[in-house]
């Protein structure tokens, strides 16, 4: 079949189907779905025949995976499923990673320098008797789950987390945000960002964060509001809002930017990828006349390489203007590292999950540790974000992380609070 069907070929689906319905297993099985990463992009700068040469190779090492007495194959463009006989339901996630390593290992045609393997699974667990409508559906939820951490994730079915998702995704959001909107209750605060290779830590920068006011208090905004607004294509409205805010706000605060490298907003995976929204506000940010450097946006890991193209091209416009970007939650995704030599960002976040325990936890250090050779050998800095105790600080200043952000520090602060931090000259460490 080749890769560029877009459709599901309903024929793939129901031979599956009919042969999983025919498959003797137990006492478990293990599915997966398998989804192959920006294939598209295959198609576009190779071309259908080098995109179809790699699909089949997915494809026979499905196959492979599965083996003979196993279901595997190629089901429509990008996406596969495999299943196979397992001992006991604990080892579907044992399977996966081999799978996983597996599509990783294949050689690929020397054409496609410019593209990097990477695959989402999503796994789900059946019995003999299973109704397997009901086990293809659980692992495409699970595969797109593990599309949304990230690159190269592999994620369960698990019906408390698609209750919590659902949860947490609400469209009844959106009109709340509206309202909170119109009405002139939300605002941005900044947290400072500290430079720490120095013996006091000293303000350099600051993220501004969005915050809603609710009964005279200033607070972010709900959990799960955010997400839905992703979900249902309104957050290029939040990011219009941070922008323009940003943007009045250095206009109104130039002394401030004597005394701090930069500012910087968050940008949704929406905006990113929303071509009117990104040319407006290139217009309003080059109307600006802002000084080189001054102005910066976050992108997360998991949206600059959804859209990896698109958020090259964006930053190379931007950064024409002076605009410096950096790649949010780095490591939430474990994507390759090649793409940090691939984007053009100035500077790299490393994901709170791993400072947290960046004290305690080998691994999390040497994760911390590497992000950052990383990084500074591709020509970027560091920022460690969730810092809150000395005793990480004492660790990411060893590993040699740039900046840092946290309550050890500060939190988010009113605007004025910032202006009043900066007339202090140096903010020390509390």
């Amino acid at each position: 079949m080749s890769s560029r069907q877009r459709k599901p070929a309903p024929s793939s689906y129901d031979h599956l189907l009919r042969h999983l319905r025919n498959w003797r297993f137990g006492p478990y099985a293990a599915v997966l779905h398998i989804d192959l990463h920006d294939v598209r992009k295959l198609n576009r700068n190779e071309g259908p025949k080098v995109a179809d040469q790699i699909i089949a190779a997915v494809g026979s090492a499905v196959s492979s995976w599965a083996g003979d007495g196993g279901v595997g194959g190629h089901l429509w463009s990008n996406e596969f499923v495999a299943a196979r006989s397992i001992d006991h339901a604990q080892a579907t996630l044992e399977e996966a990673h081999a799978l996983r390593a597996l599509l990783m290992s294949l050689p690929l045609p020397q054409a496609t320098s410019g593209w990097t393997a990477a695959a989402s699974i999503g796994v789900a667990c059946a019995k003999p008797g299973a109704d397997w409508v009901q086990i293809l559906q659980q692992a495409a939820l699970a595969c797109e789950i593990a599309k949304h951490r990230g690159i190269n994730q592999i994620a369960p079915y698990s019906a408390s987390a698609y209750d919590l998702r659902d949860r947490l995704i609400n469209i009844e959001y959106i009109e709340e945000f509206r309202r909170l909107l119109a009405a002139g209750s939300l605002t941005l605060h900044p947290q400072p960002i500290l430079d720490i290779n120095c013996k006091e830590a000293r303000l350099v920068k600051a993220e501004f964060l969005i915050r809603m006011e609710k009964n005279g208090v200033l607070m972010p905004l709900p959990r799960g509001m955010i997400e839905s607004l992703e979900r249902f294509g309104v957050a290029t409205e939040l990011d219009r809002f941070s922008a323009a805010y940003i943007l009045n706000w250095l206009e109104q605060n130039s002394a401030a930017m004597q005394r701090l490298k930069s500012v910087s907003i968050n940008l949704s995976a929406n905006s990113v990828a929303d071509g009117d929204f990104m040319y407006g506000l290139f217009n309003d940010v080059r109307g600006a006349g802002l000084p080189r450097g001054t102005l910066g946006f976050e992108i997360t890991e998991t949206s600059a390489v959804e859209h990896l193209d698109v958020a090259s091209e964006v930053i190379a416009e931007f950064r024409s203007l002076g605009c410096r970007f950096s790649l949010d939650d780095f490591g939430s995704g474990l994507c390759s590292f090649g793409y940090l030599h691939s984007l053009p960002v100035d500077e790299v976040k490393i994901d709170g999950q791993f400072v947290r325990q960046v004290a305690n936890d080998g691994p999390s250090r040497d994760i911390v540790s590497a992000i950052n050779h990383v990084a500074h050998a591709t020509g970027k800095n560091t920022v460690a974000e969730f810092v809150d105790d000395r005793r990480k600080l004492e660790v990411l200043r060893e590993i040699g992380v740039d900046y840092a952000q946290g309550y050890l520090f500060y939190p988010a602060v009113p605007p004025e609070k910032l202006l009043e931090l900066l007339g202090l000259g140096c903010a020390a460490e509390s």
